[in-house]
Formats: C-alpha cells, structure tokens, sequence
C-alpha cells in the first residue's frame, strides 16, 4: 500500500506516490552532503519536508546566529520599516528618554507640547502603571505604537528599531538573549515574523499564536518563502528558499493569505520579493556570490566575503547592475491587518 501525504496545511490527503518530489541538499555547509527529501500538496501547493529531524542538533551550527548589525543588514532594515510604514506603523514614533531635541528647557528634554499629556487636571503628575508610581514630568507618555519581532533570533532587528526610536521587542526560544517568554504575555500593535513560520512544525499554530499576540486592529507581518515560486524540478535552483532541515513547511502564498483570512485577518499588501533584495545588493547579486564560491549560505557571513575572480566575473556586474529586477517570487512578506474588536 502507497503511503499517504497529508498536508498540514489544507489536510489534503494524497497517495506518495501520486506527489510531487525532489531530494536537495542543504546550504549550510557542514551539512551539504546531506539529501532531504520533499513533497508539494497536490491541493494547496505547499511544499513539505518528508521526514523528522533532530533540529536542536541542526540549530547548533546555524550560520544566522553569527549575523552582525552592519551596513548591508541595516539597508534591509530599513525597507522592511518603510513597507511596514507603507501599512500603518507610525513614521514618526516618539523619542525615548534622552532622545528629545535640545533647546526645549534644558539638554535632552522634550518640548512642553510632549509634557502636557502626563499633567493631571489638578496639576498633579499622572503615575505610570507599569511601575506603579510616580512618573517624572519629562517622560513622555503618548501612546507608542508596540512592535514585537516574534522569531528574532540573536535580535538584530530589535536594535534596529529600538535605534529608529521604536518601542520593539523580541522573542525566541532558541536565543540566548530573547528567549524570555514573559514578552508572550501582552498583545502588540504590530508583529513581525521574519522566516519564522516555514521554521516549524505546525505553521498554521504559528499563525494563531500570532493572531493570539496581535492587539485588535494590530498589523501583522509574515515573511516567508513562497512555495509557488518554487520548482522542485529545479531543486539545486531554489536551493536557498528551500533551506533544508530547517524549512519544515513551506506554504504557497495563496495558500498563506487563506490561513490569514481564516483567523479573520484582511490582507493589507502583499510583496512578491523580501526586504532583502536591494537595488545592486539584490538577491540574485547574493545567490551569485555564494554560487560563486561553495553555494552555501556561510559565505554569507565570511571575511573576505569575495575575490579578484569574483569582481572579474561580467556575470557580478550584470546581476550588481539588473539583478533587482530580476529576483523571483520564491520569497514574499505578506503584510495582514487583525480586525478591530467592536463593542
């Protein structure tokens, strides 16, 4: 009797031998003469890792965890903060303590029109509910629009937006230094899970833990490969989006904004390329450079991370010059909006 196929996405149930399949190999390095097998639902296109694997020991070389707050890091950051501006994050998010422009009553203080908000009718100082006392009178106290990046990792873009002046925070159970589950215990304006669902084992769980973590009205935001882009005739092709072990579940994007709206989200936008493709840092300009050396991801976070060879290849140049526009759709953020709850 053929084995079957269930999907855990649509629970589409199919013969083995009836799917479609490809073994790849990882693009981790010291996992590259490693084969993983694969199938796609014939239903709803996602696409599947076939068998258990020990992640925790997978996790333990991971390359991601050795990635720095640099320049390039940054200019993706700061794509991913206009598109997530482009949906409702505030432009202009208050400064912090410290932060307010000088020249307002003394170095570092905000602008009496910040001060007004904490000022009581009879004059008196309105208390801060997180401390339980007190606040001081140069603390500004308008609402802040909350961010948690769900999945953060070593918690790169928590800095990021705590520099731009954000109120971020981060969760991980894998990080050293975000693994603290207490930032599981509130709700946020806006969520952002960055490669984080095709990472586990029941995506759509992940979707409602999301949905759980979202204030109403909250923004949603899923980056995520996109199974519909992908060609498991071409494995070696999408070696990168297909990221094995660690993908375990890869949905197509029709099939992701299915889930959403099944929570009752409303799809805000949608971008059929990441963050990280960047006009002459594209992501193609970056799959070239780790073809050009071992076709593993370490490259990545390497020194040097290229050679004479390299910058004298035309083909560098061409994908440095075009390369932006010719990115694929094998990896989307889809951006959703978690309805407002009425009285």
């Amino acid at each position: 009797m053929s084995r079957i196929y269930t999907c855990c996405v649509c629970k589409f149930a199919q013969p083995a031998d009836e799917a479609e399949t490809a073994d790849v190999r990882s693009n981790v390095r010291a996992l590259r003469q490693e084969q993983f097998a694969l199938w796609r639902c014939g239903q709803c296109r996602s696409i599947h890792a076939r068998d258990e694997v020990d992640l925790d020991a997978y996790y333990a070389a991971y390359p991601f965890f050795g990635r720095e707050l640099d320049a390039i890091t940054r200019m993706g950051y700061r794509r991913l903060t206009r598109r997530l501006r482009r949906a409702g994050l505030d432009p202009k998010p208050l400064p912090r303590r410290g932060q307010w422009p000088s020249g307002h009553r003394g170095q570092g203080q905000p602008p009496p029109s910040a001060r007004e908000p904490i000022r009581q009718a009879q004059g008196g100082l309105a208390t801060s509910p997180k401390e339980g006392g007190v606040e001081d009178a140069d603390t500004p106290t308008e609402r802040q629009q909350t961010i948690l990046d769900y999945g953060c990792g070593s918690g790169l873009l928590v800095e990021y937006l705590r520099e731009c002046g954000y109120s971020a925070v981060g969760y991980d159970p894998y990080s050293q230094t975000h693994s603290n589950p207490t930032a599981l215990q509130r709700t946020y304006d806006v969520i952002i899970a960055q490669d984080v669902i095709e990472h586990d084992a029941d995506p759509l769980g992940v979707l409602a833990t999301l949905d759980a973590l979202a204030a109403p009205g909250g923004l949603v935001a899923i980056g995520t490969p996109n199974a519909d882009g992908i060609d498991l005739a071409r494995p070696e092709e999408f070696v990168h989006p297909l990221h094995q072990p660690y993908h375990r579940h890869i949905l197509a994007l029709p099939a992701l904004q299915a889930a959403g709206r099944d929570l009752g989200w409303s799809v805000e936008r949608t971008y059929l390329t990441p963050y990280t493709n960047m006009p002459v840092i594209s992501l193609p300009f970056i799959h070239h450079l780790m073809r050009h050396f071992d076709g593993c991801i370490d490259v990545l976070f390497e020194r040097p991370k290229a050679s004479l060879g390299f910058w004298l290849n035309p083909v560098t140049w061409f994908y440095m010059t075009v390369g932006y526009f010719l990115c694929d759709n094998a990896d989307i953020v889809a951006l959703f909006r978690k309805p407002t709850e009425t009285a």
